[in-house]
Order: structure tokens, then C-alpha cells, then sequence
């Protein structure tokens, strides 16, 4: 069975509240330019996580699902770094549109 990543999806960067916004394969390609680690997870838009495998050239899905409240806990704390006031007042109907909530940023 092959598995595909559903973009978009956001890399979280471990031990950092940045988030990296992928809208298709390329961007992530160009985000694979940076140095990924191990510790980094991709989320698609159905919530999958996913691991990098040789610094993002390649991305396994990890078997875990990554929580709805979880997702948007993160996009709370990139939004709060960039300065966003209220984000705890952030909802979302579903992961793809929480992490469409990137695209713009």
C-alpha cells in the first residue's frame, strides 16, 4: 500500500514554534534545503505525521495521527511568536483548515 502526504501540510520544527507551511510537494522540497532533523514532524491535512528520513528527502508516516487540539495547540504558539494577540480564541473546523490557516503567513 503506498501512502501519499495530503497537502498542504506544516513541518514543526522540534524546539521551535515556527512552523513551516508545505502547500504542495515542491515547497517541501525547497523546505528539505534546511536542515531537518530526526526530531521534526510533517502533518498532512488528514492530521498524519509524518518522519524525515536523509534530512527530508524522503518522509515515512510515523502510524500516529496527530489530535485536532494538538495541531491547533501548535498553530497557537506559532502565531503567538509572530506577535498575534488572541490566539487562544483560535478554532478550527478541521486540521486542513487549521493548517490553511498558514498559507498566508
Amino acid at each position: 500500500m503506498t501512502t501519499y502526504i495530503n497537502y498542504p501540510a506544516l513541518l514543526i520544527w522540534q524546539g521551535d514554534d515556527e512552523l513551516s507551511y508545505a502547500p504542495d510537494s515542491a515547497s517541501l522540497g525547497r523546505l528539505s534545503e534546511n536542515l531537518i532533523t530526526e526530531d521534526d514532524r510533517l502533518v498532512d491535512s488528514q492530521g498524519v505525521c509524518w518522519l524525515s528520513q536523509d534530512g527530508g528527502q524522503h518522509w515515512q508516516p510515523s502510524g500516529q495521527t496527530m489530535p485536532l487540539v494538538q495541531l491547533v495547540t501548535h498553530i497557537q504558539a506559532h502565531y503567538a511568536q509572530l506577535g498575534q494577540c488572541c490566539v487562544g480564541k483560535m478554532q478550527f473546523k478541521d486540521r486542513a483548515a487549521a493548517i490553511a490557516s498558514l498559507a498566508v503567513h
